[in-house]
């Protein structure tokens, strides 16, 4: 029980990577707050957990919004007892799969940027004067999509090198702190979000062998998330920067 008693709060725990980080991490003994927008997805997430660990609960959280995030994380941190070991960040979109940036819709790529990266903002803001009063974690989700090129959507891309970007910022100004920074960069991984990107470049594309294709590379987001545990756990302490994952 490598997280036993450990507080933690994750983002975009009703689907995906978000909600297989969380179920992980109960597993290994850690009090878990979930935020998400599904609250179907986040019931879902509490109802499998609660089986094996009591300590979980969840609040339906629009991360765009900062009123939501700010009373959202302040319920959540008195619910964990006033304390905060380990933010990991998951929350994101992905849309404008395959679509050239001058035919891109301008609504698409400021709901993408408003969610991946001021989403990400918004819960580094208030939970950061928390993770400063412990030993922590701050664990944020980029993506090779971002850092390493070759993303199927300029928005997407775009987000995920932002928050990079902030993720190298934060490591340098909290290097003199007891907050670990890290980024996480998954691969094909098999979540609504990847499933939805394949799905609309096809739907852009009408291409179903690279549909199929990509469909049949997909990881699991357990594995990932056994990565995700390893990180907010004491072990990778010397652990530092960006980690890639398939």
């Amino acid at each position: 029980m490598k997280l036993l008693d450990k507080k933690i709060l994750i983002t975009g725990g009703a689907t995906g990577i978000g909600k297989a980080s969380a179920i992980e991490m109960a597993k290994q003994g850690a009090q878990v707050a979930i935020f998400d927008i599904n609250e179907k997805g986040l019931l879902e997430t509490k109802t499998q957990i609660s089986e094996f660990n009591k300590n979980i609960e969840y609040w339906v959280t629009d991360v765009t919004s900062e009123t939501e995030m700010r009373e959202n994380i302040s319920k959540a941190i008195k619910w964990l007892g006033n304390e905060l070991n380990i933010l990991a960040h998951f929350a994101g979109i992905l849309e404008g799969s395959q679509v050239d940036l001058e035919n891109l819709d301008s609504k698409i790529w400021k709901k993408v940027i408003e969610v991946n990266l001021t989403g990400t903002f918004y819960s580094v803001k208030y939970s950061l004067p928390w993770l400063k009063k412990s030993k922590s974690v701050l664990l944020l989700t980029s993506s090779g999509a971002g850092v390493t090129g070759g993303g199927s959507a300029a928005p997407y891309s775009s987000s995920k090198g932002g928050t990079h970007g902030l993720t190298l910022w934060l490591e340098e100004k909290l290097k003199n702190t007891e907050i670990r920074v890290h980024d996480i960069l998954p691969g094909g991984i098999e979540s609504p979000l990847k499933l939805g990107q394949l799905q609309e470049a096809f739907n852009n594309t009408g291409d179903k062998t690279i549909f199929e294709k990509n469909k049949q590379t997909l990881g699991k987001p357990e594995g990932v998330a056994k990565i995700v545990a390893f990180i907010a756990s004491d072990d990778a302490d010397y652990l530092r920067g960006s980690i890639r994952t398939r």
